[in-house]
Protein backbone atom coordinates (compact mmCIF):
# COMPACT_ATOMS: atom_id res chain seq x y z
CA UNK A 1 0.00 0.00 0.00
CA UNK A 2 1.30 3.41 -0.85
CA UNK A 3 0.44 6.59 0.92
CA UNK A 4 -0.35 9.90 -0.67
CA UNK A 5 -0.25 13.53 0.34
CA UNK A 6 -3.71 14.76 1.26
CA UNK A 7 -4.62 18.41 1.79
CA UNK A 8 -7.98 20.08 2.41
CA UNK A 9 -8.74 23.79 2.31
CA UNK A 10 -12.35 24.82 3.02
CA UNK A 11 -13.56 28.04 1.47
CA UNK A 12 -16.83 29.91 1.12
CA UNK A 13 -16.32 30.55 -2.59
CA UNK A 14 -19.42 30.31 -4.74
CA UNK A 15 -18.33 27.33 -6.79
CA UNK A 16 -15.56 25.55 -8.69
CA UNK A 17 -13.60 27.09 -11.46
CA UNK A 18 -13.57 25.29 -14.81
CA UNK A 19 -10.27 23.67 -15.67
CA UNK A 20 -9.23 21.94 -18.87
CA UNK A 21 -6.34 19.88 -20.04
CA UNK A 22 -5.18 18.61 -23.43
CA UNK A 23 -6.56 15.34 -24.76
CA UNK A 24 -3.79 14.03 -27.00
CA UNK A 25 -4.95 12.04 -29.99
CA UNK A 26 -2.69 10.93 -32.81
CA UNK A 27 -4.45 10.18 -36.08
CA UNK A 28 -3.65 7.31 -38.36
CA UNK A 29 -4.93 7.25 -41.89
CA UNK A 30 -4.29 5.52 -45.15
CA UNK A 31 -2.61 7.26 -48.04
CA UNK A 32 -4.11 5.24 -50.89
CA UNK A 33 -2.65 4.71 -54.31
CA UNK A 34 -3.99 6.73 -57.21
CA UNK A 35 -6.72 6.76 -59.99
CA UNK A 36 -8.46 7.97 -63.30
CA UNK A 37 -11.50 9.97 -64.60
CA UNK A 38 -14.23 11.63 -66.65
CA UNK A 39 -16.47 14.37 -65.33
CA UNK A 40 -20.03 15.27 -64.59
CA UNK A 41 -21.13 18.86 -64.00
CA UNK A 42 -20.77 19.80 -60.35
CA UNK A 43 -23.76 20.72 -58.21
CA UNK A 44 -24.53 21.85 -54.72
CA UNK A 45 -25.42 18.82 -52.65
CA UNK A 46 -26.53 17.68 -49.24
CA UNK A 47 -23.96 16.60 -46.66
CA UNK A 48 -23.32 13.05 -45.62
CA UNK A 49 -20.82 11.00 -43.67
CA UNK A 50 -17.21 12.28 -43.54
CA UNK A 51 -14.79 10.79 -45.99
CA UNK A 52 -12.15 8.41 -45.02
CA UNK A 53 -9.51 8.15 -47.65
CA UNK A 54 -7.32 11.04 -46.55
CA UNK A 55 -4.32 10.82 -44.33
CA UNK A 56 -3.90 13.39 -41.55
CA UNK A 57 -1.25 15.10 -43.67
CA UNK A 58 -3.58 15.32 -46.69
CA UNK A 59 -6.43 16.60 -44.54
CA UNK A 60 -4.21 19.32 -43.10
CA UNK A 61 -3.21 20.52 -46.57
CA UNK A 62 -6.84 20.57 -47.81
CA UNK A 63 -8.28 22.84 -45.19
CA UNK A 64 -10.24 24.91 -47.74
CA UNK A 65 -12.16 21.89 -49.05
CA UNK A 66 -13.27 19.10 -46.74
CA UNK A 67 -14.47 15.78 -48.15
CA UNK A 68 -17.95 14.94 -46.93
CA UNK A 69 -18.48 11.69 -48.83
CA UNK A 70 -16.97 9.52 -51.56
CA UNK A 71 -19.05 6.76 -53.18
CA UNK A 72 -17.83 4.29 -55.81
CA UNK A 73 -19.89 2.02 -58.07
CA UNK A 74 -20.84 1.23 -61.66
CA UNK A 75 -24.44 2.45 -61.89
CA UNK A 76 -26.03 5.68 -60.72
CA UNK A 77 -28.80 8.17 -61.45
CA UNK A 78 -29.10 11.91 -60.91
CA UNK A 79 -32.15 13.39 -59.19
CA UNK A 80 -31.91 17.15 -59.59
CA UNK A 81 -28.80 18.18 -57.67
CA UNK A 82 -28.48 14.78 -55.96
CA UNK A 83 -26.69 11.68 -57.26
CA UNK A 84 -27.71 8.17 -56.18
CA UNK A 85 -25.24 5.31 -56.57
CA UNK A 86 -27.26 2.17 -57.26
CA UNK A 87 -24.54 -0.44 -56.60
CA UNK A 88 -21.99 0.83 -54.08
CA UNK A 89 -18.80 -1.20 -54.35
CA UNK A 90 -15.05 -0.96 -54.92
CA UNK A 91 -14.34 -4.22 -56.79
CA UNK A 92 -15.03 -4.41 -60.54
CA UNK A 93 -14.70 -7.30 -62.97
CA UNK A 94 -13.52 -7.50 -66.59
CA UNK A 95 -15.39 -8.06 -68.87
CA UNK A 96 -18.59 -7.99 -66.79
CA UNK A 97 -18.39 -4.32 -65.76
CA UNK A 98 -18.12 -1.52 -68.30
CA UNK A 99 -17.56 1.62 -66.24
CA UNK A 100 -16.55 2.93 -62.84
CA UNK A 101 -18.24 5.96 -61.28
CA UNK A 102 -16.69 7.89 -58.40
CA UNK A 103 -18.90 10.52 -56.77
CA UNK A 104 -17.53 13.19 -54.42
CA UNK A 105 -19.21 15.60 -52.04
CA UNK A 106 -17.20 18.47 -50.54
CA UNK A 107 -17.65 21.38 -48.19
CA UNK A 108 -15.73 24.53 -49.09
CA UNK A 109 -15.81 28.30 -49.52
CA UNK A 110 -18.38 29.82 -51.90
CA UNK A 111 -17.28 31.02 -55.31
CA UNK A 112 -15.61 29.65 -58.42
CA UNK A 113 -13.14 26.77 -58.13
CA UNK A 114 -11.41 24.29 -60.42
CA UNK A 115 -11.41 20.51 -59.88
CA UNK A 116 -8.98 18.01 -61.41
CA UNK A 117 -9.23 14.21 -61.26
CA UNK A 118 -6.14 12.06 -61.75
CA UNK A 119 -6.59 8.34 -62.35
CA UNK A 120 -3.58 6.15 -61.58
CA UNK A 121 -3.06 2.59 -62.71
CA UNK A 122 -1.73 -0.20 -60.46
CA UNK A 123 1.86 0.75 -61.30
CA UNK A 124 1.26 4.25 -59.93
CA UNK A 125 1.48 5.98 -63.31
CA UNK A 126 -1.03 8.60 -64.44
CA UNK A 127 -3.46 6.94 -66.86
CA UNK A 128 -5.86 9.84 -67.39
CA UNK A 129 -6.73 13.29 -66.06
CA UNK A 130 -9.86 15.38 -66.47
CA UNK A 131 -11.06 18.64 -65.02
CA UNK A 132 -14.12 20.84 -64.57
CA UNK A 133 -15.18 24.07 -62.88
CA UNK A 134 -17.11 24.29 -59.62
CA UNK A 135 -19.24 27.32 -58.84
CA UNK A 136 -21.62 27.81 -55.93
CA UNK A 137 -22.99 30.53 -53.67
CA UNK A 138 -23.13 27.94 -50.88
CA UNK A 139 -20.57 25.74 -49.20
CA UNK A 140 -21.48 22.28 -50.58
CA UNK A 141 -20.20 20.92 -53.90
CA UNK A 142 -20.43 17.65 -55.83
CA UNK A 143 -18.43 16.13 -58.65
CA UNK A 144 -18.64 12.86 -60.56
CA UNK A 145 -15.92 11.10 -62.56
CA UNK A 146 -16.52 8.12 -64.85
CA UNK A 147 -13.99 5.67 -66.25
CA UNK A 148 -14.70 3.25 -69.07
CA UNK A 149 -13.35 -0.28 -68.56
CA UNK A 150 -11.98 -1.84 -71.75
CA UNK A 151 -11.01 -5.53 -71.70
CA UNK A 152 -7.37 -4.50 -72.06
CA UNK A 153 -7.34 -2.39 -68.85
CA UNK A 154 -4.60 -3.14 -66.32
CA UNK A 155 -5.69 -5.49 -63.54
CA UNK A 156 -5.03 -4.44 -59.95
CA UNK A 157 -5.57 -1.61 -57.49
CA UNK A 158 -6.44 1.77 -59.05
CA UNK A 159 -7.14 5.12 -57.45
CA UNK A 160 -8.75 8.44 -58.30
CA UNK A 161 -7.09 11.49 -56.76
CA UNK A 162 -9.14 14.69 -56.63
CA UNK A 163 -7.72 18.21 -56.35
CA UNK A 164 -9.56 21.51 -56.05
CA UNK A 165 -7.62 24.71 -56.66
CA UNK A 166 -4.40 22.62 -56.62
CA UNK A 167 -5.15 21.30 -53.11
CA UNK A 168 -5.81 17.61 -52.30
CA UNK A 169 -9.55 16.97 -52.12
CA UNK A 170 -9.86 13.25 -51.46
CA UNK A 171 -8.80 9.89 -52.91
CA UNK A 172 -10.85 6.78 -53.72
CA UNK A 173 -9.18 3.40 -54.33
CA UNK A 174 -10.82 0.51 -56.15
CA UNK A 175 -9.81 -2.85 -57.56
CA UNK A 176 -10.21 -4.15 -61.11
CA UNK A 177 -10.18 -7.95 -61.37
CA UNK A 178 -10.58 -10.38 -64.23
CA UNK A 179 -13.76 -12.40 -63.91
CA UNK A 180 -13.21 -16.04 -62.94
CA UNK A 181 -16.58 -17.00 -64.41
CA UNK A 182 -15.53 -16.46 -68.04
CA UNK A 183 -17.81 -13.47 -68.49
CA UNK A 184 -20.81 -14.62 -66.47
CA UNK A 185 -22.38 -12.01 -64.26
CA UNK A 186 -21.05 -11.77 -60.67
CA UNK A 187 -23.42 -12.46 -57.76
CA UNK A 188 -26.05 -9.74 -57.41
CA UNK A 189 -25.13 -7.04 -54.94
CA UNK A 190 -27.91 -6.11 -52.50
CA UNK A 191 -29.06 -2.53 -52.30
CA UNK A 192 -28.43 -0.37 -49.26
CA UNK A 193 -32.16 -0.62 -48.52
CA UNK A 194 -31.97 -4.42 -48.40
CA UNK A 195 -28.89 -4.36 -46.17
CA UNK A 196 -30.64 -1.91 -43.85
CA UNK A 197 -33.65 -4.23 -43.52
CA UNK A 198 -31.45 -7.19 -42.54
CA UNK A 199 -29.31 -5.19 -40.12
CA UNK A 200 -32.22 -3.37 -38.49
CA UNK A 201 -34.15 -6.61 -37.93
CA UNK A 202 -31.12 -8.30 -36.30
CA UNK A 203 -30.02 -5.32 -34.19
CA UNK A 204 -31.08 -4.61 -30.60
CA UNK A 205 -30.81 -1.79 -28.10
CA UNK A 206 -28.79 -2.75 -25.02
CA UNK A 207 -29.25 -0.79 -21.79
CA UNK A 208 -27.20 -1.64 -18.70
CA UNK A 209 -28.91 -1.27 -15.31
CA UNK A 210 -27.55 -1.10 -11.76
CA UNK A 211 -28.85 -3.14 -8.82
CA UNK A 212 -31.71 -0.65 -8.34
CA UNK A 213 -32.77 -0.81 -11.99
CA UNK A 214 -31.31 2.62 -12.79
CA UNK A 215 -29.71 3.18 -16.19
CA UNK A 216 -25.91 3.17 -16.33
CA UNK A 217 -25.28 3.41 -20.07
CA UNK A 218 -26.57 2.06 -23.39
CA UNK A 219 -25.55 1.05 -26.89
CA UNK A 220 -26.43 -1.32 -29.71
CA UNK A 221 -25.95 -5.04 -30.23
CA UNK A 222 -26.94 -7.58 -32.86
CA UNK A 223 -27.74 -11.28 -33.20
CA UNK A 224 -24.60 -12.99 -34.42
CA UNK A 225 -25.95 -16.51 -33.85
CA UNK A 226 -29.29 -17.96 -32.79
CA UNK A 227 -29.98 -16.74 -29.27
CA UNK A 228 -26.61 -14.90 -29.12
CA UNK A 229 -26.42 -11.10 -28.98
CA UNK A 230 -23.02 -9.52 -29.58
CA UNK A 231 -22.39 -6.08 -28.09
CA UNK A 232 -19.43 -4.04 -26.85
CA UNK A 233 -18.13 -4.94 -23.39
CA UNK A 234 -18.19 -1.26 -22.42
CA UNK A 235 -21.98 -1.25 -22.95
CA UNK A 236 -22.56 -3.90 -20.25
CA UNK A 237 -19.66 -3.05 -17.93
CA UNK A 238 -20.80 -2.35 -14.38
CA UNK A 239 -24.30 -3.73 -14.98
CA UNK A 240 -26.30 -5.87 -12.58
CA UNK A 241 -28.71 -6.67 -15.41
CA UNK A 242 -29.19 -5.69 -19.05
CA UNK A 243 -32.37 -4.71 -20.86
CA UNK A 244 -32.44 -5.81 -24.51
CA UNK A 245 -35.02 -4.27 -26.86
CA UNK A 246 -35.71 -6.03 -30.16
CA UNK A 247 -36.56 -4.41 -33.47
CA UNK A 248 -40.27 -5.18 -32.98
CA UNK A 249 -40.30 -3.16 -29.73
CA UNK A 250 -40.44 -6.14 -27.36
CA UNK A 251 -37.81 -6.30 -24.63
CA UNK A 252 -36.39 -8.67 -22.07
CA UNK A 253 -34.08 -8.45 -19.08
CA UNK A 254 -30.88 -10.45 -19.53
CA UNK A 255 -28.31 -11.34 -16.88
CA UNK A 256 -26.30 -14.12 -18.57
CA UNK A 257 -23.16 -13.94 -20.71
CA UNK A 258 -21.56 -16.78 -22.65
CA UNK A 259 -18.38 -14.92 -23.60
CA UNK A 260 -16.58 -11.64 -23.09
CA UNK A 261 -13.25 -9.88 -23.47
CA UNK A 262 -12.60 -6.53 -21.82
CA UNK A 263 -9.50 -5.61 -23.83
CA UNK A 264 -11.02 -6.52 -27.17
CA UNK A 265 -14.27 -4.85 -26.05
CA UNK A 266 -16.91 -7.47 -26.80
CA UNK A 267 -19.52 -9.44 -24.86
CA UNK A 268 -22.04 -12.08 -25.95
CA UNK A 269 -25.40 -12.14 -24.18
CA UNK A 270 -27.55 -15.26 -24.17
CA UNK A 271 -31.12 -14.43 -25.11
CA UNK A 272 -33.80 -16.79 -26.37
CA UNK A 273 -35.32 -15.31 -29.52
CA UNK A 274 -35.79 -17.90 -32.24
CA UNK A 275 -37.75 -15.50 -34.43
CA UNK A 276 -34.76 -13.21 -35.11
CA UNK A 277 -32.52 -14.12 -38.04
CA UNK A 278 -28.84 -13.57 -37.16
CA UNK A 279 -26.62 -11.58 -39.48
CA UNK A 280 -24.30 -13.55 -41.74
CA UNK A 281 -20.61 -13.52 -40.86
CA UNK A 282 -18.24 -12.32 -43.57
CA UNK A 283 -15.35 -14.59 -44.44
CA UNK A 284 -12.23 -13.77 -42.36
CA UNK A 285 -10.04 -11.15 -44.03
CA UNK A 286 -12.50 -10.81 -46.92
CA UNK A 287 -12.38 -7.01 -46.64
CA UNK A 288 -9.77 -4.69 -48.12
CA UNK A 289 -8.56 -1.23 -47.14
CA UNK A 290 -10.51 1.32 -49.18
CA UNK A 291 -13.63 -0.80 -49.57
CA UNK A 292 -17.10 0.54 -48.88
CA UNK A 293 -19.19 -0.80 -46.01
CA UNK A 294 -22.13 0.13 -43.80
CA UNK A 295 -22.72 0.81 -40.12
CA UNK A 296 -25.84 1.27 -38.05
CA UNK A 297 -26.36 4.22 -35.78
CA UNK A 298 -29.19 5.47 -33.61
CA UNK A 299 -30.43 8.79 -32.32
CA UNK A 300 -32.43 7.06 -29.59
CA UNK A 301 -36.14 6.35 -29.18
CA UNK A 302 -35.89 3.15 -31.18
CA UNK A 303 -34.43 4.75 -34.30
CA UNK A 304 -32.01 2.93 -36.58
CA UNK A 305 -30.23 4.51 -39.52
CA UNK A 306 -27.63 3.17 -41.94
CA UNK A 307 -24.50 5.02 -43.02
CA UNK A 308 -22.02 4.36 -45.80
CA UNK A 309 -18.41 4.16 -44.61
CA UNK A 310 -15.02 3.28 -46.00
CA UNK A 311 -12.54 0.98 -44.31
CA UNK A 312 -9.68 3.45 -44.15
CA UNK A 313 -6.91 1.65 -42.30
CA UNK A 314 -5.73 -0.68 -39.57
CA UNK A 315 -4.75 0.00 -35.99
CA UNK A 316 -2.75 -2.33 -33.81
CA UNK A 317 0.07 -4.74 -34.44
CA UNK A 318 -0.99 -8.01 -32.79
CA UNK A 319 -3.76 -9.88 -34.68
CA UNK A 320 -5.73 -10.34 -31.45
CA UNK A 321 -5.89 -6.58 -30.86
CA UNK A 322 -6.03 -5.30 -34.43
CA UNK A 323 -8.90 -2.96 -35.27
CA UNK A 324 -10.27 -1.44 -38.44
CA UNK A 325 -10.37 2.32 -38.83
CA UNK A 326 -13.55 3.50 -40.53
CA UNK A 327 -14.43 6.86 -41.99
CA UNK A 328 -17.35 7.68 -39.72
CA UNK A 329 -18.77 6.23 -36.55
CA UNK A 330 -21.98 4.45 -35.75
CA UNK A 331 -23.34 3.51 -32.35
CA UNK A 332 -21.14 1.54 -29.96
CA UNK A 333 -21.89 -2.18 -30.32
CA UNK A 334 -23.30 -1.83 -33.84
CA UNK A 335 -22.25 -4.12 -36.70
CA UNK A 336 -19.86 -3.11 -39.46
CA UNK A 337 -21.17 -4.67 -42.68
CA UNK A 338 -19.60 -5.25 -46.08
CA UNK A 339 -21.24 -4.50 -49.43
CA UNK A 340 -23.19 -7.77 -49.24
CA UNK A 341 -24.59 -7.09 -45.77
CA UNK A 342 -22.28 -9.60 -44.07
CA UNK A 343 -20.77 -8.72 -40.69
CA UNK A 344 -17.12 -7.66 -40.82
CA UNK A 345 -16.83 -6.45 -37.23
CA UNK A 346 -18.33 -4.65 -34.24
CA UNK A 347 -17.93 -0.98 -33.41
CA UNK A 348 -16.13 -0.15 -30.19
CA UNK A 349 -12.75 -0.92 -28.74
CA UNK A 350 -11.35 2.48 -27.95
CA UNK A 351 -13.66 5.05 -29.44
CA UNK A 352 -12.44 8.28 -27.79
CA UNK A 353 -14.79 10.09 -25.48
CA UNK A 354 -17.27 7.24 -25.11
CA UNK A 355 -18.63 6.81 -21.62
CA UNK A 356 -21.44 7.75 -19.33
CA UNK A 357 -21.83 9.85 -16.24
CA UNK A 358 -21.86 6.66 -14.17
CA UNK A 359 -18.84 4.99 -15.78
CA UNK A 360 -16.52 7.87 -16.69
CA UNK A 361 -14.88 8.61 -20.01
CA UNK A 362 -13.17 5.60 -21.54
CA UNK A 363 -9.46 5.89 -22.12
CA UNK A 364 -7.93 5.60 -25.54
CA UNK A 365 -6.52 2.12 -25.78
CA UNK A 366 -2.81 1.45 -25.80
CA UNK A 367 -1.53 -0.79 -28.57
CA UNK A 368 0.14 -3.66 -26.65
CA UNK A 369 2.57 -4.21 -29.51
CA UNK A 370 3.80 -0.63 -29.67
CA UNK A 371 6.90 0.73 -27.99
CA UNK A 372 5.32 4.06 -27.18
CA UNK A 373 1.89 5.65 -27.05
CA UNK A 374 -0.51 4.54 -29.74
CA UNK A 375 -3.85 6.30 -29.92
CA UNK A 376 -6.64 5.58 -32.35
CA UNK A 377 -7.59 7.52 -35.45
CA UNK A 378 -11.30 8.03 -35.13
CA UNK A 379 -13.96 5.30 -35.06
CA UNK A 380 -12.82 1.67 -34.98
CA UNK A 381 -14.29 -1.79 -35.31
CA UNK A 382 -13.00 -5.11 -34.02
CA UNK A 383 -12.92 -7.72 -36.83
CA UNK A 384 -15.44 -10.45 -36.15
CA UNK A 385 -12.78 -13.05 -36.91
CA UNK A 386 -11.09 -12.03 -33.62
CA UNK A 387 -14.15 -13.18 -31.64
CA UNK A 388 -14.49 -16.95 -31.07
CA UNK A 389 -17.76 -18.60 -32.02
CA UNK A 390 -19.71 -19.67 -28.93
CA UNK A 391 -21.71 -22.88 -28.73
CA UNK A 392 -25.34 -22.43 -27.77
CA UNK A 393 -24.90 -25.19 -25.17
CA UNK A 394 -22.11 -23.35 -23.35
CA UNK A 395 -22.84 -22.73 -19.69
CA UNK A 396 -23.54 -19.00 -19.17
CA UNK A 397 -22.07 -16.78 -16.47
CA UNK A 398 -24.21 -14.24 -14.65
CA UNK A 399 -23.42 -10.55 -14.41
CA UNK A 400 -23.66 -10.90 -10.64
CA UNK A 401 -20.87 -13.50 -10.69
CA UNK A 402 -18.68 -11.26 -12.85
CA UNK A 403 -19.29 -8.35 -10.51
CA UNK A 404 -18.36 -10.44 -7.46
CA UNK A 405 -15.18 -11.61 -9.21
CA UNK A 406 -14.14 -8.02 -9.90
CA UNK A 407 -14.45 -8.40 -13.69
CA UNK A 408 -16.89 -5.48 -13.97
CA UNK A 409 -16.13 -1.89 -13.06
CA UNK A 410 -18.37 -0.55 -10.32
CA UNK A 411 -20.46 2.39 -11.56
CA UNK A 412 -20.11 5.73 -9.82
CA UNK A 413 -22.68 6.60 -7.18
CA UNK A 414 -25.78 8.32 -8.55
CA UNK A 415 -25.18 11.53 -6.60
CA UNK A 416 -21.42 12.10 -6.41
CA UNK A 417 -20.09 14.87 -4.19
CA UNK A 418 -17.25 15.79 -6.57
CA UNK A 419 -17.71 18.81 -8.80
CA UNK A 420 -14.44 18.41 -10.68
CA UNK A 421 -11.21 16.43 -10.61
CA UNK A 422 -7.99 17.12 -12.51
CA UNK A 423 -4.99 14.86 -13.00
CA UNK A 424 -1.75 16.81 -13.17
CA UNK A 425 1.97 16.69 -12.50
CA UNK A 426 1.79 18.84 -9.37
CA UNK A 427 -0.41 21.35 -7.51
CA UNK A 428 -0.07 24.58 -5.61
CA UNK A 429 -2.07 26.53 -3.03
CA UNK A 430 -3.73 29.77 -4.08
CA UNK A 431 -4.27 32.49 -1.46
CA UNK A 432 -4.33 29.86 1.26
CA UNK A 433 -7.81 28.56 0.45
CA UNK A 434 -7.75 26.92 -2.97
CA UNK A 435 -5.53 24.40 -4.78
CA UNK A 436 -4.59 24.79 -8.44
CA UNK A 437 -3.39 21.97 -10.71
CA UNK A 438 0.05 22.41 -12.26
CA UNK A 439 0.55 21.03 -15.78
CA UNK A 440 -2.70 19.04 -16.16
CA UNK A 441 -2.32 15.91 -18.27
CA UNK A 442 -3.35 12.27 -18.63
CA UNK A 443 0.02 10.96 -19.82
CA UNK A 444 2.70 10.62 -17.12
CA UNK A 445 6.30 9.51 -17.40
CA UNK A 446 7.66 7.08 -14.82
CA UNK A 447 10.62 9.48 -14.54
CA UNK A 448 8.25 12.01 -12.97
CA UNK A 449 7.86 9.68 -9.99
CA UNK A 450 4.32 10.74 -9.03
CA UNK A 451 1.09 12.02 -10.45
CA UNK A 452 -1.18 14.47 -8.65
CA UNK A 453 -4.93 14.81 -8.36
CA UNK A 454 -6.80 17.98 -7.42
CA UNK A 455 -10.47 17.59 -6.50
CA UNK A 456 -13.12 20.27 -6.00
CA UNK A 457 -15.95 19.12 -3.74
CA UNK A 458 -19.50 20.46 -3.99
CA UNK A 459 -21.30 18.53 -1.24
CA UNK A 460 -25.05 18.52 -0.91
CA UNK A 461 -25.05 17.07 2.61
CA UNK A 462 -22.89 16.86 5.72
CA UNK A 463 -20.49 13.97 5.20
CA UNK A 464 -17.92 12.35 7.46
CA UNK A 465 -16.04 9.70 5.57
CA UNK A 466 -12.72 8.09 4.77
CA UNK A 467 -11.31 9.09 1.38
CA UNK A 468 -8.73 7.22 -0.65
CA UNK A 469 -7.52 6.77 -4.23
CA UNK A 470 -7.31 3.38 -5.90
CA UNK A 471 -5.61 2.62 -9.23
CA UNK A 472 -6.70 -0.22 -11.53
CA UNK A 473 -5.04 -1.74 -14.57
CA UNK A 474 -6.73 -2.52 -17.90
CA UNK A 475 -8.09 -5.80 -16.51
CA UNK A 476 -9.77 -3.99 -13.59
CA UNK A 477 -7.26 -5.31 -11.06
CA UNK A 478 -6.41 -2.93 -8.20
CA UNK A 479 -2.66 -2.26 -8.36
CA UNK A 480 -2.14 0.75 -6.07
CA UNK A 481 -4.04 2.70 -3.44
CA UNK A 482 -3.39 5.47 -0.97
CA UNK A 483 -3.89 5.22 2.77
CA UNK A 484 -7.38 6.31 3.86
CA UNK A 485 -7.72 9.83 5.24
CA UNK A 486 -10.54 11.47 7.15
CA UNK A 487 -12.74 13.87 5.23
CA UNK A 488 -15.49 16.18 6.51
CA UNK A 489 -17.74 17.98 4.03
CA UNK A 490 -20.30 20.67 4.77
CA UNK A 491 -23.36 21.14 2.55
CA UNK A 492 -22.97 23.90 -0.08
CA UNK A 493 -19.41 24.68 1.03
CA UNK A 494 -16.80 24.22 -1.69
CA UNK A 495 -13.68 22.36 -0.60
CA UNK A 496 -10.41 21.37 -2.24
CA UNK A 497 -8.43 18.16 -1.80
CA UNK A 498 -5.17 17.07 -3.36
CA UNK A 499 -3.12 13.88 -3.47
CA UNK A 500 0.16 12.69 -4.87
CA UNK A 501 0.46 9.05 -5.92
CA UNK A 502 3.74 7.21 -6.69
CA UNK A 503 4.16 5.85 -10.23
CA UNK A 504 7.41 3.96 -9.84
CA UNK A 505 5.78 0.55 -9.33
CA UNK A 506 3.46 0.87 -12.36
CA UNK A 507 4.68 -0.55 -15.69
CA UNK A 508 3.84 1.42 -18.84
CA UNK A 509 0.19 1.02 -19.76
CA UNK A 510 -3.32 2.41 -19.39
CA UNK A 511 -4.83 2.78 -15.90
CA UNK A 512 -7.95 3.98 -14.16
CA UNK A 513 -7.96 5.98 -10.94
CA UNK A 514 -11.02 6.04 -8.66
CA UNK A 515 -11.71 8.41 -5.79
CA UNK A 516 -13.57 6.51 -3.07
CA UNK A 517 -15.57 7.62 -0.05
CA UNK A 518 -16.03 4.66 2.28
CA UNK A 519 -15.22 2.42 -0.69
CA UNK A 520 -17.94 3.94 -2.90
CA UNK A 521 -16.56 5.44 -6.17
CA UNK A 522 -17.30 9.17 -6.43
CA UNK A 523 -15.08 10.14 -9.38
CA UNK A 524 -12.79 8.44 -11.91
CA UNK A 525 -10.46 9.13 -14.77
CA UNK A 526 -8.17 7.20 -17.10
CA UNK A 527 -4.48 7.91 -17.64
CA UNK A 528 -1.34 6.44 -19.12
CA UNK A 529 2.07 5.70 -17.69
CA UNK A 530 4.85 5.88 -20.26
CA UNK A 531 8.48 4.87 -19.89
Amino acid sequence: MTSGIHCEYPTASSGPRGMSFPHKISLRGVIPLVALGIICPPAISIGAAPAEQQSPQTQARSSRFRVIRIVCGSKGVTHGAEFEMQDVRTVFHVPDDHQIIVYFEWEGPPGAHHAVGTWRSPDGKVALTSDFDLTSDGTRYTGTWRLSIPESIAIGLWALEAQIDDQPAGTQTFEIMRSETGGSAPPPIPTAAQIYQWAAAASVFVTSLDQDGEVITSGLGFFVDKGMVLTAFQVIDGASSVRVELADGSNATVANLVGWNRRQDWAILKMDSAKVQPLIRAQPNSWKIGEVGYVLTSQGQGSRTIQTVNISGLQGTAPSTQRLNISTGGSIGAPLLDGYGHVIGILGGGVPGFGSQRMGTWALYLDPGATGLATIAGPTALPLASIPEVATSQQPTTLADLGAQGVLIRPLVRNPQVAEGTLCEDFQKLHGVAIEPVRPDRNFSKKLGTLALVVIWAPTARIKSMARLRIYDEDNHAVEQTAPSKLELQPHVTMFSAWKVPLTSLPPGTYRIDLLLDDEPQWREFFRVIG
